[in-house]
């Protein structure tokens, strides 16, 4: 129950605690109008009108302190403290609480109260010098001191002649009652200068969120005990009187400026917004001595003008104030046109350090540490420049084993200065090449000479110049292997040339014998084809005269006869095939272009194979006015002789259909049949000399593969060519094309 009490708590973000708080000041405000004075309720809930806020500072402090995410360890330690300065001050006020409620008596002046309540200031003080701080830059600290003086000066005098002093010099009051009124007075005045001094010396983004709040509080803590001390003085205070809402205040605030931190610590501000608080705080670092000297100034005046006379020690402070702001305005101009040479070396990109007589390091640059792996300014200034420079390295005159410079050393380059390659050396023991460069700078008249050194890295430089070198190295080898190579190769060429030229030459021999042998090889086969055609033509004729005379003859003798009849025609036909080849190679075929129909060739196909069983299988589909060929007739008439023998030699049924058409100034002849077809990988391969599909032995269909081949070069020697598909239903078609003759009909 209590965790998910707190947790809901915990949902309430802190502007939702404002609205509370003064709600809350309100009814406390207004109880304390309503109520009569001497009412015991008066004194009871006027007593007790601290503890809500207190409690609630108290537990959000050390919520702070418990592992806040986004908080070190340093804030969660001053926010402890601080939640222990207000739970001294809640147990004082319930001390108090019980003189009046329990004991019914009046609470003393110095009561045992007081030892909770200076407790109670005590953590406060260690809690604010505990708390975290981003210093300010180092080349500012005469201004730094300048504003805490006058600031502090003018804010002590404004709060002695305006606040404290009052209360001391009250006739009436005995000395243990004029210290128990001014102490707490005097103590709120020493956390504020405190706090003072924490943003003076800080920059104003290191200030965390609940830090205006915490001022704030305190500032309302003074108000109200100098008003107590005052009217206790006088005998004026009473439990329930309007005062004790400054400390509800003061509590409240407290635990706002927690609550405050504890939101921010979950959701940290954006950029911008961090942005903007780091001009205002500086604008309101920058106005804070001229505001406090300017309002110490004018109370000064305005109580001159009211009781007649000056106050000597206002007045006496002011003149000093009023130097120290000149003093200060001087010190501003300087350090102006010093944070523009800071800003030079600390935005360069080389590392840069100033150094002693000693070696001993008085300022350091970002990039050095960024270098050297160094986080901090402060771990390295006030150390020896010998940490950074490896043993051995030229700048350093001697070295001792700790790694410090003995009495009476000193770093090369005091007098004039010294520069060359040095190997430096990073925090993790890691070292670097670099170019430094060492030299003096003058000070004032008879003040100590230091040193200015700035280094260069050439890590990369070294890299580069290792891989350029191990480049001349791998080149310089590539170019001896080369050379080796290049040797090797000449001679290579050389006894291959010799090869080469041997080998041409037998080639040649070879090439002029294959010649010969072709040359016989052609007159051989146009020798033989000329003395078989002559006989063989006698034969046909001899058959001829047999079959046509009146006289009677056998059936079976008239069928060998036609049989034999065919057998010579086909010889004959390869007789002439062979002979076409080899005037086709030789290029000695004489061909003439005249007009061929169609039809007539169509015809002559019809006539040769009309001696042949399958001769019926032949079907003709030649469209009328087909224009006819510019061709050569017997070499047409070859080529159409071969597609015809092969489709009804491959295709030993269906009918072969022959079918013509002209397009775009050709005549196409398609020879179609039924049988096997041609695979389409072999298409373009029945074209070449002697290629067959069946090349086997043993075959049922005679040939030589002679046919296709001299059919292609017939038509291509005729300006034409032919190709070979498959026709719906299958086997094969075999399509030849011609120049159609310009106005000549069939």
């Amino acid at each position: 129950m209590i965790n998910s009490q707190a947790l809901s708590l915990s949902r309430i973000r802190w502007k939702d605690w404002v609205i509370l708080a003064a709600a809350y000041f309100g009814l406390c405000a207004l109880w304390l109008a309503l109520q009569p004075a001497e009412g015991d309720w008066r004194l009871v809930v006027s007593d007790l009108i601290t503890l809500p806020p207190s409690l609630l500072a108290i537990a959000t402090a050390f919520s702070l302190s418990r592992g806040t995410p986004r908080l070190d360890s340093r804030q969660q330690r001053a926010w402890a403290f601080l939640g222990a300065a207000v739970l001294a001050w809640l147990v004082g006020d319930l001390v108090w609480t019980f003189y009046e409620v329990v004991l019914h008596i009046e609470a003393p002046i110095l009561s045992l109260a007081d030892p909770a309540y200076l407790a109670g200031y005590g953590l406060a003080a260690i809690a604010l010098l505990a708390y975290p701080a981003m210093p300010r830059e180092r080349f500012s600290r005469v201004r730094i001191y300048l504003d805490l003086t006058i600031a502090s000066g003018a804010i002590t005098t404004l709060a002695l002649v305006a606040l404290i002093r009052p209360i001391i010099v009250t006739a009436s009051a005995s000395p243990a009652e004029t210290f128990g009124a001014a102490v707490y007075p005097t103590a709120d005045l020493a956390l504020l200068l405190l706090l003072l001094i924490i943003f003076l010396t800080s920059e104003p983004r290191g200030l965390r969120s609940g830090f205006g709040f915490v001022v704030a509080g305190l500032a309302l803590f003074l108000v109200t005990d100098v008003a107590y001390g005052y009217l206790t003085l006088q005998g004026n205070y009473h439990t329930g009187s309007p005062i004790d809402l400054g400390w509800q205040g003061g509590d409240s605030l407290i635990a706002l400026g927690a609550l405050y931190q504890r939101d921010h610590a979950a959701h940290p501000a954006p950029a911008n917004d961090l942005l903007h608080r780091l001009r205002v705080g500086q604008r309101i670092q920058s106005l804070l001595p001229w505001a406090a000297t300017i309002g110490l100034g004018w109370y000064t005046l305005l109580n001159w003008q009211m009781t007649g006379r000056a106050d000597h020690l206002a007045m006496g402070v002011l003149v000093l104030l009023g130097l120290a702001l000149a003093a200060r305005e001087g010190a501003a101009a300087g350090e102006a046109e010093l944070r523009q040479y800071a800003h030079l070396v600390n935005s360069a990109a080389d590392p840069a350090f100033i150094c002693d007589a000693d070696g001993r390091l008085r300022l350091v640059n970002p990039a050095l540490l960024a270098a050297t792996g160094y986080a901090r300014e402060d771990d390295l200034l006030g150390r020896s420049a010998v940490l950074l420079l490896a043993p051995g390295s030229p700048v350093i005159a001697h070295r001792g084993g700790d790694g410090r410079l003995a009495r009476g050393e000193r770093l090369s380059g005091q007098a004039s200065g010294w520069s060359g390659e040095v190997i430096m050396v990073r925090r993790d023991g890691s070292e670097f090449p670099a170019y430094l460069s060492l030299r003096p700078v003058q000070g004032e008249a008879g003040s100590r000479q230091m040193l200015a050194g700035t280094a260069h890295d050439l890590s990369e430089q070294k890299r580069q110049q290792a891989v350029l070198h191990s480049a001349c190295d791998e080149a310089a080898a590539a170019h001896r292997q080369l050379e080796t190579l290049n040797a090797q190769l000449e001679q290579k060429v050389e006894e291959k040339t010799s090869s080469l030229s041997e080998a041409l030459a037998r080639l040649a021999e070879q090439n002029q014998a294959l010649q010969t042998l072709d040359q016989l090889k052609s007159e051989f086969v146009a020798l033989v084809s000329h003395e078989l055609r002559a006989p063989l033509t006698n034969v046909v004729g001899g058959i001829e005269l047999l079959l046509h005379r009146p006289t009677h003859m056998a059936t079976d003798a008239r069928e060998t006869l036609v049989l034999v009849q065919a057998e010579i025609q086909r010889l004959t036909q390869f007789i002439e095939t062979i002979l076409d080849v080899s005037a086709l190679d030789a290029g000695r075929l004489p061909l003439l272009a005249t007009p061929v129909a169609a039809g007539h060739i169509a015809q002559i196909i019809r006539d040769r194979f009309s001696m042949a069983s399958a001769a019926e299988r032949l079907r003709l589909d030649l469209p009328e006015g087909l224009p006819p060929f510019l061709a050569d007739e017997r070499a047409l008439t070859s080529a159409a002789f071969h597609l015809v023998d092969n489709a009804l030699k491959y295709a030993p049924e269906g009918e072969v259909k022959i079918e013509g058409r002209a397009e775009a100034g050709r005549v196409y002849l398609s020879i179609s049949d039924h049988g096997a077809g041609i695979p389409p990988e072999l298409r373009e391969f029945v074209f070449e000399k002697f290629r067959r599909l069946d090349s086997r032995d043993s075959k049922i269909v005679y040939g030589h593969g002679l046919g296709l081949y001299v059919t292609r070069r017939l038509l291509k020697a005729m300006g034409g060519d032919i190709c070979v598909e498959e026709p719906p239903g299958g086997g094969a078609r075999f399509t030849l094309w011609l120049p159609a003759a310009e106005g000549e009909d069939e």
